[in-house]
């Protein structure tokens, strides 16, 4: 439940997020515990893509002829939030702060001096603002950032934007797998294809998550998080997974109405509807870009 880390407005949370293995890399030079405590603690396990994964994308496998393998970490981002916390407060202890249940609703800027010094920010429930400093103040918002309206708020600047009309969509949601009777799909879970990209947004995505004791012998003892791509701009439903599962038969290939008939639905579903995106430029404003700010 994101409400339990303050995330209550991430719906993205029990989406699939993918750390590419430089930036995994990166996280173990810092963290050197880190891989070890996901994998004991929280029943995290590594993967063998030559193993356990295949990808289909436009009717071709991939990875068939691999030279080296390719770990992939199990893991949600909600756990790695978790985990992440507490790995930082262990080495940081009182220098770090986490405010939770807020809202950045203004920067702190100094127009003249072309500097971001810090936001404003509005707490749940609460109709004034606080305010907090800091050397470096980065945005990791992502498509729906206001970054755009408080740059010009408060130091007149235009951050140039083109509209990209690509008609994403998904539903995502967190299910237990279950035995399907197809060895072949069983032995892979993780299993991502799309097809005919950008005229044909076909797809689905299934990594696991983690890794559960079931009493049940048909379990495959694995949560995993599934995203069901849109058709173009044709979204599928997220009214109740019998539709979803109606949707899927229809316009996806055999494999996935065979999954996720097998599949116990153990989150919502979220749906993510996206036709138009801003693609933003902000390298071409060069040194007007203000100082300590990171979009």
């Amino acid at each position: 439940n994101p409400a339990s880390i303050g995330r209550s407005g991430v719906g993205q949370i029990y989406q699939i997020h993918v750390l590419q293995s430089e930036g995994f890399n990166i996280l173990h030079d810092l963290f050197p515990s880190l891989k070890d405590k996901l994998l004991n603690e929280y029943n995290i396990r590594l993967y063998s893509l030559k193993n356990y994964g295949k990808f289909v994308i436009n009717g071709n496998l991939l990875k068939q002829n691999l030279t080296k393998d390719i770990e992939w970490l199990g893991i949600d981002r909600f756990t790695l939030e978790t985990a992440m916390r507490k790995e930082l407060c262990l080495q940081f202890g009182n220098q770090i702060e986490w405010i939770t249940n807020a809202r950045v609703v203004e920067l702190i800027a100094d127009r003249s001096a072309n500097v971001v010094h810090g936001t404003k920010y509005r707490l749940k429930d609460s109709s004034s603002s606080l305010e907090i400093y800091g050397n470096f103040i980065i945005d990791c918002t992502g498509r729906n950032t206001s970054s755009t309206k408080w740059l010009k708020e408060s130091l007149n600047l235009i951050v140039p934007t083109v509209q990209m009309h690509f008609g994403c969509g998904y539903v995502t949601f967190v299910g237990e797998r279950f035995k399907t009777g197809d060895s072949s799909l069983d032995s892979k879970p993780i299993y991502f294809s799309n097809a005919n990209v950008p005229d044909n947004n076909t797809g689905c995505y299934i990594s696991p998550v983690r890794t559960i004791k079931s009493t049940d012998e048909n379990s495959l003892g694995i949560l995993s998080t599934i995203a069901v791509n849109c058709v173009n701009a044709e979204y599928p439903p997220n009214d109740s997974y019998e539709n979803l599962l109606d949707w899927v038969k229809e316009h996806l290939d055999r494999d996935f109405p065979v999954i996720l008939n097998s599949t116990k639905l153990c989150s919502p579903l979220v749906s993510h509807h996206r036709a138009i995106d801003d693609r933003k430029y902000v390298e071409s404003l060069g040194k007007k870009w203000p100082r300590n700010y990171i979009l």
